[in-house]
């Protein structure tokens, strides 16, 4: 099937489907998928290994959070998290998926930055950069929203360790830091999430592209000349097609490869 796009979509706005129903739906309007592989669209399901099989669709894996271990100081807790990535990164390099991407901290109440946990997450990249080698699944890493409850929010927060960057546009706008991230696009780029919001006036919604604060075409721009993938990361079909469409009416979309 030819799209007349080039932009894949979450599976997370079918999280009440089954991965096999959520996959056909998407194929439907989408060259491409973004597995997030959480609940009933585990990677760790088998009988999602077969869907995936069956289904034929590119695909993008985000990975499980893992917020409160990831960059933890216990070393329990963050051999936890590494097992768990692990373990979901081998299923999805078996599948052929095309990315990894892994959430860094987010911690329940703000507390600013602390340069122990700041060493934790950039020790769990190193290991995660050796795991990319070893098995050769590109993984990259997402900023994230609410900057006094995370270590990664900003260009320079943190040293990637050789992973890449999912940029996702909508934590930038809640961050304040988006024109940063896009000012001097980082040589690692590999990943963007689309969504919009209110920016610092609300929180990370995920709504419909056209409906808050976000500047889609330098983003986009920026995306396509790095080569990175695009996903449209929203919690429902009706703003995905809301996305879409308002892409689409923009002039924004681009000939998928189908």
């Amino acid at each position: 099937m030819v799209h007349d796009h080039d932009i894949g979509i979450s599976t997370g706005a079918y999280y009440e489907l089954s991965l096999g129903a959520a996959l056909l739906r998407i194929a439907e309007i989408a060259p491409s998928a973004e597995i997030l592989s959480l609940g009933r669209h585990s990677l760790l399901e088998p009988v999602n290994v077969r869907v995936i099989e069956a289904a034929g669709l590119p695909f993008t894996v985000h990975g499980p959070f893992a917020h409160f271990e990831f960059g933890s100081r216990s070393a329990s807790k963050h051999r936890g998290a590494m097992d768990l990535h692990r373990r979901h990164m081998w299923v999805a390099a078996e599948l052929g998926a095309q990315l990894y991407v892994v959430h860094p901290d987010l911690q329940r109440r703000a507390r600013g930055w602390n340069p122990k946990v700041a060493a934790s997450l950039e020790r769990a990249f190193e290991e995660l950069s050796a795991l990319q080698d070893e098995i050769g699944l590109p993984i990259a890493v997402e900023n994230l929203p609410f900057s006094r409850h995370s270590h990664f929010v900003a260009p320079g927060d943190l040293d990637l360790k050789g992973l890449g960057l999912a940029l996702d546009v909508g934590h930038a706008a809640v961050t304040g830091t988006l024109r940063a991230w896009l000012d001097v696009p980082p040589a690692g780029l590999r990943h963007v999430h689309l969504h919009d919001n209110q920016g610092h006036r609300g929180g990370d919604e995920h709504d419909p592209l056209g409906t808050g604060v976000i500047d889609l075409e330098p983003i986009l721009a920026v995306a396509r000349a790095a080569g990175a993938s695009i996903v449209l990361e929203h919690k429902d079909e009706a703003s995905v097609i809301a996305s879409l469409d308002h892409l689409r009416s923009r002039g924004l979309l681009v000939p998928g490869l189908g």
